[in-house]
């Protein structure tokens, strides 16, 4: 039985009988030469490459033979001129690269060759470095460094004032001023700072949405009562009711607007035309009741509505976005874009379940978000502080990072009240304990930094895609 490899020779080997046969029937005088070890087409006369014209290999019993051995033979003269020209390549490409090289040899210690990194400053502060290595050039490595240690270059003389500057982070939130610089501005005069120069604004608007995922949380009272607060400081506050088809923020501020974000979204009216004051200087941009095109809309509609609202942003600085239950279309698209999110949420299992639920959609679409968590409502601060702890551990748990408590606003009947006065709390009722709480609630700093270099919506656009 032969395997594979002895059946290819035995094939080879007839087909070379077969040629010689055939090379005999036609010309007699070549084939004598041929078995003699001489190939008229391939060596010239008088030069056998066995060294003799007329020695060959003798044939054997069938005189077969030596035709096979012959063959065997000039096959190896054949592999042997092949590696020669190989070698001879190599060595003009090894000439080339030692010309282009500037004639420098490669190493000759059999130790295998590293490249020397050619050190170039990244960063204007002095203190990173990069390595390029296209302009490298072969060396021999050191037995015992595996890691070599390149000191800081020292910083351009122009790089002083780029490293005091502000730095942006990948969603264009200004953190504040570099490491090692103090802020000279005045802490007190963030919203006049930020108003427009010349007609036009210098930034676009914070925007802070407020949101719960379970209903009846309290965030619209929150979203209220902030932004009345907020307008106190001196600040111009747009409060954009989101809760499309039942926006209740006009009731709570006692407000009848004519027009909504449907309004808006069809075309109908500008966003401008459609907002209205209220207390403080408060402008509301109303979700509208019962409408069917904000219940559901589009993505092709969302884009619409937030191209429609980014001019807004340049005539306010601070954008309250109060968001329904849930996580819609929209509210997803508001998260990603955002960088503060305060999350109002009750000290119930259900509250707090639908919350972490959000929080954990957010970070998904936002890595670089701030929430705020708000326990509203609890009956007294033992129960709020054992419900802080619930979303806590569970989010640090299962999602490694946790939110930031804000602070919980008791369950006060001043909220209820104020609510059939259709008046936020903080004017009906300032020294409730519930209008207590949310004044400082109001005060959490990321909400004086949550301004974006880039506008708001278009962002939010961005993220429909």
């Amino acid at each position: 039985m032969l395997n594979r490899f002895q059946f290819a020779r035995l094939r080879a080997f007839r087909r070379g009988n077969k040629a010689t046969d055939e090379t005999s029937r036609s010309d007699p005088s070549r084939a004598e030469q041929a078995r003699k070890g001489q190939d008229p087409q391939r060596y010239p006369e008088g030069q056998n490459p066995g060294g003799n014209a007329n020695s060959g290999p003798a044939p054997g019993p069938s005189g077969q033979a030596g035709s096979q051995v012959h063959d065997s033979w000039q096959d190896d003269d054949r592999v042997a001129r092949l590696l020669a020209r190989r070698a001879a390549a190599q060595e003009e490409e090894r000439q080339l690269a030692l010309e282009r090289l500037g004639g420098r040899a490669p190493a000759t210690s059999g130790a295998p060759a590293t490249v020397e990194p050619v050190v170039r400053p990244l960063a204007p502060g002095g203190k990173t470095t990069s390595v390029d290595f296209t302009q490298a050039t072969p060396t021999e490595r050191q037995p015992d460094a595996r890691t070599t240690t390149v000191p800081a270059l020292e910083p351009a003389p122009d790089a002083a004032a780029a490293a005091s500057s502000t730095f942006i982070d990948d969603l264009g939130v200004e953190a504040g001023p570099a490491a090692g610089q103090r802020s000279t501005a005045d802490p007190t005069a963030h919203a006049s700072s930020w108003r427009r120069d010349g007609g036009r604004a210098a930034t676009s608007a914070r925007v802070v949405c407020i949101a719960s995922g379970k209903g009846g949380t309290g965030k619209s009272v929150m979203a209220t009562n902030l932004a009345i607060l907020r307008a106190r400081r001196g600040e111009r506050v747009l409060l954009i009711d989101f809760d499309a088809g039942l926006a209740n923020a006009h009731l709570l501020l006692g407000l009848a607007p004519p027009y909504d974000l449907g309004h808006v979204m069809e075309g109908e009216v500008t966003a401008r035309e459609a907002l209205v004051e209220g207390p403080h200087g408060v402008k509301l941009l109303s979700g509208g009741v019962g409408r069917q095109t904000m219940i559901d809309p589009t993505r092709r509609e969302l884009d619409r509505l937030f191209k429609a609202l980014r001019p807004l942003e340049a005539e306010f600085d601070l954008i309250l976005i109060d968001h329904g239950a849930g996580l819609s279309y929209s509210t997803v698209a508001h998260l990603a874009a955002t960088s503060t999110l305060i999350l109002v949420t009750n000290h119930e299992v259900t509250a707090l379940s639908d919350g972490y639920a959000l929080y954990k959609r957010a970070h998904m679409v936002n890595h670089s978000i701030r929430v705020g968590l708000v326990v509203n409502r609890a009956p007294d601060e033992r129960i709020a502080m054992d419900a802080w702890e619930r979303f806590r551990g569970a989010a640090h748990k299962f999602l490694g990072h946790t939110p930031e408590l804000i602070g919980w606003v008791p369950a006060d009947p001043a909220i209820p009240q104020a609510v059939q006065m259709r008046q936020p709390a903080v004017i009906s009722y300032p020294e409730s304990g519930a209008a207590r709480a949310i004044k400082r609630i109001a005060g959490w700093p990321p909400i004086d930094h949550a301004r974006s270099a880039t506008g708001f919506y278009d962002k939010a656009r961005r993220a429909l895609r």
